[in-house]
Parts: structure tokens; C-alpha cells; sequence
């Protein structure tokens, strides 16, 4: 069967799950949507506009994510592209899903990007377009154990640039590849993990960008036949500073790029390649941290995402004046760019009741109002998304007064001061936000009766260089402190009882779920409080020794990791702030589940945790997915986890849950 918990020789932990009631899924009434129609309601990714006018996306209508092209029909004076009007064919058929795809400018040509079983080492194959029924790609680069990026095609089409480290583990070098040719040529070998953002017309220079941390990264200009790299960073002359690329100016003598020099805040400016001289183009800009900034093709617009507390609010700008243009309202959200093509721009807006839906704004270089139209839409499955919680932004304070942001979501109907079962969510990176979007599981949980709470704890990003800082090596246990007031707030403002709290995350996300039970275990011991705010944890993926984490993950992962965590030759430190270390701290049912291909976050952090608990007496439920890498791709996959995730709730926090003081079921 291939839903299975995994059974290894030196797993003596893994469990097998019964299947839940199939009352817990769907009402008697029907009324409630089950966990696979939430799991289904998706939107078409990562939309591309090809010069015939037809649509590349990336899709999973069958499980898995492929290769669609989308052909438009006439409706009316202008063409449709919604389902069932618009022609949908497949062009890739990968097993383990396509991982991206980027598009020559001429629409001829599509490179894939594919890796078998969730590994992350992504094989790069070229197909031609129009693709043929039965055609099958080309395989350009595919190498064990060597991760390949598209990073940009050249503007006339003839070839594309890409990133590999195929020489060493940790270094990404940057390549050529000609399709006439049909062969790469290397034109950049240089310690560290390259890319490139832009490049000139004639192809002669590259914008391209090396990234150290989340708080090093260093911007330049290459000049390609000689070699030789020009240094464009915005950073003190005795420090480091976050840069980020946006693109050439008209004419191509200066560059847009955004640095975290100022306040610790990412922001816009403008350097000119000549003089050196910086300036600061859109005063209002300055007043949030910035996700990014895009030009276009044509280099006479750009446009700006800024990080409002999580939300993303899209603006634009022509260029070189930067005027402002203005764009059509749109539901709070996360805005996304996809690709400033020509004129036009295609961009998607996520919120808790808006699917990813992508748009197509084309503006007018004689300075009219740009058009925006929608070009795909979200398969609901029957479920009203129109029903669907919106957050609310809230602010705690943690054990020092560092003020903490969270988006609290409410299940429909709830009445203030009644306190009801609660999951806190931490968000992977560490470097990373829990932002605003569409998130249908954690929707589903909301549907059940949950509250869902997603705390930015100290080193999330979207606010500020200093904050994001605040986890670093020494200071990572004060992030999990964080994590556990959450909880504390949320009891003393009458939204959850103790015990009644789950703590959930992937990635880094499931260290801090399995790290706040054991401080908030250490609380009690302390005699700080009688009573643990948790009462179940559910690991997805997570690092749990910081040791082994670090020896067995990827090489081109480790020093960007030790950055964070801490170095190897630091191994004391590195035991002191590991879960799995604490494993007597642990005193709720767990909940751990891991993709057995995990380059990342190697499977064997979870069997280290389902041993140490089962030496303890204790019985985790255990899922592995035996083709799966980091997080689970594959429909089948996702359902079994996510009904084995809501039953082992129910059963430890929710309606299942034994009365207070009891003991709930955790075999």
C-alpha cells in the first residue's frame, strides 16, 4: 500500500495510523467540505505569456504539478483564458512533478526543471514549442547530487543563463547555455551561491548578485567577455548590508536595487555604473521594508512590493521619472510579480479568501491607464471561499518586551472571550514571514472549530535587519520564548485554555513546535506556572538535533545554516538549544512526519526524535513518505498526512480530547 508509515530496521518508533472515522471528515448533513476538496482548490502558478498570446502554467488538477499550455477562444472583443472556455493541454508528465519552467522571450523554447522524489537536485530539460502530442523533452544538464537554476534568458532569445554546482557542493557557479551550440560555457567561477537578475541587450553584462546570509548579500555588474565583476553592493564601509537587484535603467548605464543600509529596512535606490553615485528615487517607498522591485523588458516601468506587517501592497512607476501609476484596488493580500514581459505585467494576489489568481496588467508607454485583466482562476471545488477567515494583526509581548506580531484567524461564528482549541503555527526559514495569504488547510482546521495563531517571532524577516538578527547562534533559544508567549497570550486573553494548545510548523517551523513544548515543559519545572500551555505538538520535517542537522544536510546548505544556528566547532552550544536533547521535557502526544528524500532537513532528525520518545515509554505517530523531500507534494501524500493531522487534533486537543486533568489517547 502506498500510504504507509514507514517501518525502518533502526525505527522501532514509527507507528501505523488507523484511518479516521469518515464521520470526522465530512458532517452527517454534508454541509462540511471534506480535507481532500480544501487540499484540491488551487489556482494555475506561475502564469507566462507566450507571443502567440497563449498561457505556460504550472498545474496539479491530477495530484502532482505539470506542464499546461493554455489556448484562449474570442469571447466577445477580447480573448478568455477560464476554464472551460479557454483549450488546457499537457505538455510534461514527471512522476515526481515539475519543480519550475522558464520561457525564451520568443516563445520557442521551455527549459523544465525536475527532480526525482522531492531530492532538490533539479535536472534541466529543453522543450520546443509547439510541442507535438507525445513529445518528450530533452535533457540538457541532469548530474547526481548537482542542483541546476534558470536565472534569466538573453533578450534575442538564443540562449539562457543558469546556476550550478556541479564543481563543488557549495558553490553555484554561473553558466551560458547556447541553443544553437548546444552546449554551456562557464562565465563565472567564484567561491559562494551566485545568480543573475538582468541582463544588457546586447548580452555583455549581467546584473548578477552572490548571497552569504540573509543579512550578506552583495549586488554587481559582470562584464561577461572579460570576466570581471564590478561591485554595486549599498552597504558601510566596515560592515555588511542585504542587497537585492531590480533591474538596469533606460539606457543602461545605472541600476534599480534595494539595500537594508538604512534603519535595517530594505529600500529602493538608484546607483549609476559610472560615477558610483547613489540616490534615493521614491521618497513614500521609505516607509516599509521592501519584498523586491521589478523593471520591464523595455526598462520604461518598474513596479515595488512593500512589506506592510505582512501584507504585500503592490505600486508602480514609470521610468526614468518615476511617476507614480496607478493600478486597480485589489483585496488586501500578498501581492506577487511573475514576469514584466514586454509592457506587460503578470502578477498573482494571495488572501485568505483569494486563491493565488493571476493578472495580466499591460501599461501604456504614452502614459494612459494600464488595463488589467484576469487570466486564471481558482478550482474551488465546491467550497465558498467567500466563507473563508480573514486574519486579524495582533501584538504580544515576549519575555523581555520585544513586541511580537501575529495573524490571528478566528473560526466563523466565534464568540469573543469563548475560549476554544488552538493550533500556533511557526513559519519555516528562520529567515521567513508568515504572511496574509491562502492557506486552504489551515482553513479547513478553521472550518472544524480551531483557532489558528502565526506568530512572527524574533528573526522573521519583513521587519527589519536588527529584528531578523535577534535568533542569531547565541540568541536562538530566545526566538522559541517567544514562541511559547504566544500560547501564554492567547490563554490570558480568553481565546484557549492550557492544554488545549497545539504547536505546528515545518522546517525550521518544526523545531520551534517540538523546542516551545520543551520550554514550556522548563516553565512548569521552574515553578514559573502550574500548568503546560501545550497539549500536542505536530512536527512536520523539522530539525531537532542542530548537530547532526548540520553534518547531514546538503553542502550547499551548511555554511548559510551555521550562519544562523551556529558552527560545527561550536557542538556544546549546538546540544544545548536541540530538542531532541530534552526529550524528558516532552510530555504531550507528538505528532512527527518527514519526506524520506530530504536533502535539507535529512529524515533522520525525525527518526532521532521517535526514538528518543519511544525510549521514554511515550508513542509517536510517525509518517515518513517514502517519495517525498522537503514538505509532501503528491496529492495522495498530502490527504493521508493532513486527515491523519486533523484526527490526531481532534483527538488531543479538540472535541476527542479527554476533560481536563484527563489523560487524552496518544497511541
Amino acid at each position: 500500500m502506498r500510504y504507509r508509515t514507514c517501518t525502518l530496521s533502526f525505527l522501532v518508533a514509527a507507528l501505523a495510523i488507523a484511518a479516521p472515522n469518515a464521520a470526522q471528515m465530512i458532517r452527517a448533513d454534508g454541509a462540511q467540505p471534506s480535507i481532500q476538496q480544501f487540499l484540491k482548490i488551487r489556482s494555475p502558478q506561475s502564469a507566462t505569456y507566450l507571443p502567440d498570446g497563449s498561457l505556460l502554467v504550472r498545474d496539479r488538477p491530477e495530484g502532482v504539478y505539470q506542464l499546461y499550455q493554455v489556448v484562449p477562444e474570442r469571447k466577445g472583443e477580447a480573448l478568455s483564458y477560464e476554464p472551460g472556455v479557454a483549450t488546457f493541454t499537457k505538455l510534461t508528465d514527471y512522476p515526481d512533478g515539475l519543480a519550475g519552467f522558464s520561457a525564451s522571450p520568443d516563445g520557442k523554447h521551455v527549459i523544465l526543471m525536475h527532480a526525482p522524489g522531492g531530492n532538490e537536485y533539479t535536472a534541466l530539460s529543453l522543450l520546443e514549442l509547439p510541442a507535438k502530442p507525445g513529445t518528450q523533452p530533452k535533457t540538457l544538464l541532469s548530474k547526481p547530487r548537482v542542483q541546476a537554476r534558470v536565472n534569466l534568458w538573453l533578450r534575442d532569445g538564443s540562449g539562457f543563463v543558469y546556476s550550478a554546482n556541479d564543481d563543488s557542493p557549495t558553490d553555484f557557479n554561473l553558466y551560458r547555455w547556447d541553443l544553437a551550440a548546444g552546449k554551456s560555457t562557464r562565465i563565472l567561477a567564484e567561491k559562494g551561491a551566485w545568480g543573475a537578475a538582468d541582463v544588457s541587450a546586447d548580452g555583455s553584462r549581467l546584473l548578477v548578485s552572490r548571497y552569504v546570509s540573509a543579512s550578506d548579500a552583495h549586488v554587481y555588474e559582470l562584464d561577461v567577455k572579460r570576466g570581471k565583476l564590478q561591485e554595486l553592493t549599498i552597504k558601510p564601509a566596515d560592515g555588511t548590508a542585504a542587497g537585492e537587484l531590480a533591474g538596469y535603467m533606460p539606457g543602461e548605464r545605472a541600476v534599480l536595487m534595494t539595500s537594508d543600509l538604512e534603519d535595517g529596512k530594505s529600500k529602493l535606490f538608484v546607483r549609476d555604473l559610472e560615477s558610483g553615485k547613489v540616490r534615493k528615487p521614491i521618497a513614500s517607498l521609505d516607509r516599509f521594508e521592501l519584498d523586491g522591485a521589478e523593471v520591464n523588458e523595455t526598462r520604461q516601468f518598474m513596479v515595488a512590493i512593500a512589506n506592510q506587517s505582512g501584507f504585500g501592497v503592490m505600486t508602480a512607476y514609470s521610468l526614468p521619472d518615476f511617476k507614480p501609476i496607478a493600478l486597480p484596488e485589489m483585496e488586501r493580500g500578498v501581492v506577487f510579480p511573475l514576469r514584466f514581459g514586454g509592457v506587460t505585467l503578470v502578477w498573482t494576489n494571495s488572501s485568505g479568501r483569494t486563491a493565488s489568481a493571476a493578472y495580466a496588467t499591460t501599461f501604456d508607454p504614452k502614459g494612459g491607464a494600464p488595463i488589467t485583466r484576469q487570466i486564471t482562476w481558482a478550482d474551488d471545488q465546491g467550497v465558498d471561499l467567500s466563507s473563508f477567515s480573514l486574519p486579524e494583526l495582533v501584538t504580544y509581548k515576549s519575555f523581555d518586551g520585544l513586541e511580537i506580531t501575529a495573524l490571528l484567524y478566528l473560526p466563523t461564528g466565534y464568540v469573543k472571550g469563548t475560549p476554544i482549541p488552538f493550533v500556533i503555527d511557526y513559519h519555516g526559514g528562520p529567515e521567513g514571514q508568515h504572511r496574509p495569504g491562502f492557506y486552504p488547510t489551515d482553513q479547513y482546521l478553521l472550518s472544524r472549530g480551531y483557532g489558528m495563531l502565526m506568530p512572527n517571532v524574533r528573526g522573521s524577516t519583513g521587519f527589519g535587519r536588527g529584528f531578523q538578527m535577534l535568533d542569531n547562534y547565541k540568541q536562538r533559544w530566545d526566538s522559541v520564548k517567544d514562541g511559547v508567549a504566544a500560547a501564554e497570550w492567547l490563554v490570558a486573553n480568553g481565546y484557549a485554555t492550557p492544554s488545549r494548545i497545539a504547536s505546528t510548523g515545518g522546517s525550521y517551523g518544526g523545531y520551534m513546535s517540538v523546542a516551545c513544548v520543551v520550554e514550556d515543559q522548563e516553565r512548569v519545572d521552574r515553578g514559573e506556572r502550574q500548568e503546560r500551555m501545550f497539549g500536542a505538538c505536530v512536527d512536520l520535517v523539522g530539525v531537532v538535533n542542530l548537530k547532526t542537522f548540520l553534518e547531514k544536510t546538503a553542502d550547499y546548505r551548511r555554511a548559510l545554516r551555521e550562519v544562523e544556528y551556529g558552527p560545527l566547532s561550536d557542538p556544546e552550544f549546538l546540544t544545548s538549544v536541540s530538542p531532541v536533547h530534552k526529550a524528558d521535557k516532552i510530555n504531550v502526544p507528538m505528532f512527527i512526519a518527514h519526506g524520506f528524500n530530504d536533502p535539507r532537513v535529512p529524515v533522520e532528525e525525525a527518526m532521532q526524535l521517535a526514538v528518543a520518545l519511544k525510549d521514554r515509554g511515550q508513542s509517536p505517530r510517525v509518517f515518513i513518505a517514502p517519495d517525498e523531500g522537503h514538505g509532501f507534494q503528491k496529492l495522495d501524500n498530502r490527504i493521508y498526512y493532513y486527515e491523519r493531522m486533523a484526527a490526531f487534533l481532534d483527538e488531543t486537543i479538540g472535541r476527542g480530547a479527554a476533560p481536563k486533568g484527563g489523560v487524552a489517547e496518544s497511541q
